[in-house]
């Protein structure tokens, strides 16, 4: 649907500062009215930058990721608003002071490898996380155990600095620098944990 089109379907809106953000929010007349048209919408075409900024603080408020891309001073207010905003290289200095992500080669399909290896870094820190705890619980069982039964640590303190070593330097480098893999990685929310069951386990 056109810009047009949209704003006419969703009804009266009014905008409300808000100090915690610092920016605006929408507040629509009719909500269910934004959330049927959001539905159904897959392009929206000749958009102005308010047309923009209403789907994306309208989205947002309905709990929803939102990344918007934009290179001009207009999309300046979405992509500060946006969850991530990713501007193109080529785009003016408004736009990529408002940006999270610069897409340096203005290729589009550098956002979904952005996207694939914002994700990697995400599951590396969980597997680091996940192998510290399980040095650092083991190291610390050892060591109390060793010195409630035998009278004496098992470790001296060389030995307690290289595997602190070993288990920052060498598990950091090995866990953060993997690659994305070719294992489907499910929709990440941010209500999700760091640390999850499964981790626990």
């Amino acid at each position: 649907m056109s810009g047009e089109e949209f704003m006419k379907r969703i009804g009266h809106y009014d905008r409300k500062w808000n100090d915690e953000t610092d920016s605006y929010d929408i507040i629509f007349e009719n909500p269910t009215q934004f959330k049927d048209v959001r539905k159904s919408l897959k392009i929206i075409a000749r958009t102005t930058s308010e047309d923009k900024f209403v789907l994306v603080a309208g989205t947002k408020m309905k709990g929803g990721l939102v990344a918007v891309t934009g290179d001009s001073i207009t999309d300046a207010e979405s992509l500060k608003k946006a969850d991530v905003g990713l501007c193109m290289g080529s785009g003016c200095e408004v736009a990529k002071d408002n940006s999270d992500l610069i897409i340096l080669d203005n290729d589009f399909y550098s956002i979904y490898r952005s996207i694939k290896w914002g994700k990697a870094i995400y599951v590396n820190i969980r597997k680091f996380i996940q192998f510290q705890l399980t040095i650092n619980l083991v190291i610390c069982f050892i060591t109390v155990i060793g010195g409630c039964t035998i009278g004496k640590t098992p470790l001296n303190i060389i030995q307690m600095l290289w595997v602190n070593l070993i288990m920052d330097v060498l598990g950091a480098i090995a866990l953060g620098t993997e690659s994305p893999g070719n294992e489907n990685i499910s929709r990440i929310s941010r209500k999700d944990g760091i640390i999850n069951a499964v981790m626990w386990r």
